[in-house]
């Protein structure tokens, strides 16, 4: 019995000791990070990144929470709402005046000294992360679009050399449509996962000369006559048989399966089609092209952003974190895995990118490439206009009174954003 109670009192001091060292260990300082996810590289990747930060910081937590783009808006205000903002988050740019509206979002500038600011392109932050005359974070996410044909569905055809002008791209697609099972050009009219029916419309409308807004800002211009000009180009295109007879069932995702499998002659997307083309159809023989114009080359720029969020905790622990993962190798692992852009300088310049004739296409496109407008009511324009051209590619109303109903309902919201914040 003396026995048992002497290994009793041996054990008690053993859960004390291991308590008390428990007390005495520092306590992480924990950095919450919310990245939406591109691929399956996503979260591997990241997992790594974290893994090599906090070796080299090991008093540092990163919490990786990766979501996809359908959910990630509704976790992160979920978060916000439970007082638990993210430190870090990757968002939709477009998404930014709307947070620096409700106060959520934190300026940068005072993190971002002179020499980090410059190892960035430019114009990406010049005009991807500038709000109001503040940056509010850095890209992360990088990409431009270009038109991608199928070299050997062009000479079967015929066609010497992929489209320039609207004229060509309309006899193109009609000679690649004549082959049996081919589509001339895919025209993205779906939103599935990747909600960018608005700017296969805006490719045009810049083509025409047009654009989204006026140069204030405060109205709308694609309901001008360049606007309605491009969206009835591209009705023809679909009732002449140049596409898909109904756009509207297709996203992007699917316009780029339908290429890697052959069916489509010609899609506009991004860098990172070349990626998997490289993995799914090594063997098939594409090229990339400016988006034919009618006046002036225009193709999109687009960047998501890293934010901080204002009410998070720990904000000189997370900065520590931004400039880590912003080191050259990380950034070049990322875009390579991905298929996106470099955001910065040096790693545009790397071999791996500039000897690659595909990515190195993508990279120069950045230069002049338009950057969807940012307010407060960029989500719901873009919403507008992918509800004004659905009916139009479907047959069900004329280009003319589709962007006007759409205009009317947008310069309602720009007028209520104008007085209201």
């Amino acid at each position: 019995m003396l026995d048992l109670f002497r290994r009793l009192i041996g054990w008690f001091g053993i859960v004390l000791g291991v308590l008390a060292l428990t007390a005495c260990a520092p306590q992480k300082t924990v950095v919450n990070f919310v990245f939406m996810r591109t691929s399956d590289q996503t979260q591997p990747y990241w997992q790594q990144v974290i893994a090599d930060f906090e070796a080299a910081n090991p008093s540092i937590r990163v919490n990786l929470n990766v979501f996809t783009w359908d959910e990630g808006r509704q976790r992160i205000d979920e978060m916000i709402s439970q007082g638990k903002p993210p430190n870090l988050a990757r968002v939709a740019t477009r998404w930014i005046p709307e947070y620096v509206a409700a106060g959520l979002v934190e300026p940068v500038d005072t993190y971002l000294t002179d020499q980090f600011r410059a190892e960035f392109i430019p114009r990406l932050i010049q005009q991807g992360a500038q709000y109001q005359g503040r940056t509010f974070g850095l890209p992360i996410t990088v990409s431009a679009r270009a038109l991608y044909y199928n070299k050997d569905l062009f000479r079967r055809a015929g066609i010497s050399a992929p489209p320039k002008t609207w004229d060509e791209l309309r006899t193109a697609a009609l000679k690649l449509s004549q082959q049996n099972g081919v589509t001339g050009f895919g025209l993205q009219g779906g939103v599935g996962t990747t909600p960018e029916v608005q700017t296969y419309f805006y490719y045009f409308l810049w083509g025409n000369g047009g654009d989204v807004l006026t140069p204030d800002g405060i109205r709308t211009a694609f309901d001008s006559p360049a606007g309605v000009e491009a969206l009835t180009y591209l009705s023809e295109l679909i009732q002449s048989g140049a596409t898909q007879p109904d756009p509207t069932v297709d996203d992007r995702k699917s316009l780029e399966t339908g290429f890697v499998l052959g069916k489509f002659g010609m899609v506009i997307t991004g860098p990172w089609l070349a990626t998997r083309l490289a993995a799914e159809a090594p063997n098939l023989a594409y090229g990339v092209a400016p988006i034919p114009n009618r006046s002036a080359p225009a193709t999109l720029a687009a960047e998501d952003t890293l934010i901080v969020f204002k009410q998070a905790d720990n904000k000189a622990a997370a900065w520590k974190f931004v400039e880590f993962l912003y080191q050259d190798k990380y950034r070049l692992d990322y875009a390579l895995r991905e298929g996106v852009l470099p955001e910065k300088i040096s790693v545009a310049n790397d071999p791996k990118f500039k000897n690659n004739t595909v990515t190195a296409f993508f990279t120069e496109q950045l230069s002049t490439a338009r950057f969807e407008p940012l307010n407060t009511q960029s989500g719901n324009i873009a919403n507008l206009v992918t509800q004004a051209v659905q009916p139009v590619y479907q047959g069900k109303q004329k280009p003319l009174d589709a962007l006007r109903a759409a205009a009317a309902k947008a310069n309602e919201l720009l007028a209520y954003s104008a007085t209201s914040w």
